[in-house]
Parts: C-alpha cells; sequence; structure tokens
C-alpha cells in the first residue's frame, strides 16, 4: 500500500451509482479521483474488502436488477483498488466487535468491515454511515466534507 489507506464503504459506490441523493455528487466525484489517480495524490491508497462487492450485489439483486449489480461490482473492481479479504482472522474480529458493539446502532455488515480494518492497520473509513463515528478505533469521513477539500 502506498501512503495511508482509506477504506472506500459501499454506500460510496451505491451512491455514486444510484438516483438523485444528496451524497451522489461526493460519491461520484470520489470514484473518479480514485479512477483518475488524484485520490491517491490528495488522500491516500483507497482499499475496500470482499464484503463490499456482496453488498452491492445482494441490493441490486433485491431490486431484481442483477445485470445492474454484477456490471456496478466489475466497474468497482475495474478502479484497481486492493480488494481484502475476509479470512477466519477476520471473524474472530467480528465476533469480538459484535460483543463490544452490540445494541449500539452499528449493522453486522459493517462490524464486519470494521474487523477487516483494524486487522489490517486501516484508521480511515469513508463512508457516509454516521454509526461508524460510536468506533473510537477508526475515524469516519463524510464523503460531502471530504470531496470539498
Amino acid at each position: 500500500m502506498k501512503g495511508e489507506p482509506f477504506f472506500i464503504d459501499t454506500n460510496i459506490v451505491m451512491y455514486a451509482r444510484g438516483k438523485g441523493h444528496p451524497y451522489k455528487a461526493s460519491c461520484a466525484q470520489i470514484i473518479f479521483e480514485i479512477a483518475a489517480g488524484s485520490f491517491q495524490e490528495k488522500f491516500g491508497t483507497p482499499v475496500t474488502d470482499t464484503e463490499v462487492f456482496q453488498e452491492i450485489l445482494y441490493r441490486y439483486a433485491l431490486l431484481g436488477r442483477w445485470e445492474t449489480g454484477i456490471l456496478v461490482c466489475q466497474d468497482f473492481l475495474t478502479l484497481g483498488l486492493e480488494v481484502l479479504p475476509i479470512e477466519s482472522r477476520e471473524v474472530k474480529r467480528l465476533i469480538e466487535l459484535a460483543k463490544l458493539y452490540q445494541g449500539k446502532g452499528i449493522p453486522p455488515r459493517d462490524l464486519i468491515h470494521l474487523a477487516v480494518m483494524l486487522n489490517h492497520g486501516i484508521r480511515k473509513i469513508i463512508s457516509a454511515d454516521a454509526h461508524f463515528d460510536l468506533v473510537e478505533e477508526v475515524a469516519r469521513l463524510d464523503p460531502v466534507a471530504l470531496s470539498s477539500k
């Protein structure tokens, strides 16, 4: 990894590709900057994990839009981000985090991202999900605030 790693959450991709939303423009800008290489120059190395792809495909499949989900996953993969795996050590960390954060409003799908981040020394996540602000081990960067930099 070159430069400080930044975890790219699922909602960045979903808002960038979705319909009109207050986060759409800022998320699209982040994706364009990653594709152009300027994100890396301004901030650091964008990374993600395998669960992000599952979340994207799952959401589109629920809507009966498999082809769109497949295309979104292919496009995101084409950006060349490092895709971190979820292995048994991440599952163990997930269980620890679930015990720690149960009932505090952090969904299990985001706890797995957190487990991956912590196991790989990643301390910054770009996400619209404010519940990451409850986690003192990481800093959430809101896409709107980040895109104005």
